[in-house]
């Protein structure tokens, strides 16, 4: 793992952290950022990054997720940026196997980087929305990784940023209201849905999703549309502007904020 130092951000960040440990492929790896200034014993909330890309392309650290990471270090968290094999490399589900592995291994390591292992919050953009939903919708993404305490437990909340959501309730996937329902930790799993102001069909899906969630019980959703920006530009801005100014991360640092204990939002940034 490398250290670094980011005057800028005043944050420290590892990169290329291998989140499986028998034969990693290239791309089963995360990077991981936190404040420069941590208070002792503090154990902050985590934001879990997965990119889009239609499955096929993308990357945590490079294009329009460029220092997402450290992006969170703003919000007052730790950040996390993910990546995981794509198509046409891997087929379904095999990019859901790999954050199902990348999300087990934070609980398990985050702690010693400052974070707390049962405050992390999964946030995707457009087809990292699907992917981030679907293993918090379908528990045995998470059990095959050898994941036996339950995700609401360590999963406090997701966030969807202009996110793919109808394929993922295609029969093909295996998701129905009736298998993800009221005994579902999906089914009350706090959700921020956040929609660029130009945002192809996918205005749709985030209102379709929400109908859906709430017929399988889930009274627990924000919804919000970003102005001034599109599918792409929604996320790009993220790393780009300044924190005060990004209505995006001001709409995740007040959702964190009400799942978490405010006082662990980290002031020193």
């Amino acid at each position: 793992m490398l250290r670094r130092t980011l005057s800028v951000l005043g944050a420290y960040s590892w990169k290329e952290v291998a989140y499986v440990t028998e034969s990693p492929h290239a791309l089963q790896a995360l990077d991981i950022a936190i404040p420069r200034r941590i208070p002792p014993r503090a154990k902050l909330p985590t934001c879990v990054f997965v990119h889009g890309g239609s499955w096929q392309r993308g990357d945590k650290s490079g294009g329009l997720n460029k220092d997402i990471d450290e992006a969170f270090v703003r919000a007052g968290c730790l950040g996390v940026s993910v990546n995981y094999r794509l198509s046409p490399e891997v087929q379904h589900p095999e990019h859901a196997k790999d954050v199902a592995a990348a999300v087990t291994w934070l609980h398990r390591n985050i702690a010693k980087f400052g974070g707390d292992p049962d405050k992390l919050v999964l946030v995707g953009h457009s087809a990292g929305a699907h992917l981030v939903m679907q293993i918090l919708a379908d528990p045995q993404y998470l059990a095959a990784t050898g994941m036996e305490q339950p995700v609401h437990t360590f999963v406090k909340g997701a966030v969807g940023i202009s996110g793919v959501y109808n394929i993922w309730r295609e029969a093909s996937i295996g998701m129905t209201v009736a298998r993800v329902g009221a005994t579902s930790p999906f089914a009350k799993m706090p959700l921020l849905l956040v929609n660029a102001e130009e945002d192809f069909h996918f205005h749709e899906d985030a209102e379709e999703l929400e109908r859906w969630l709430i017929a399988a019980g889930n009274t627990s959703i924000q919804r919000h549309v970003v102005p001034n920006c599109n599918h792409f530009t929604i996320v790009q801005h993220l790393a780009n502007d300044y924190p005060d100014s990004n209505p995006t991360i001001q709409l995740i640092k007040a959702f964190v904020a009400e799942i978490a204990d405010p006082d662990e939002i980290s002031p020193l940034l």
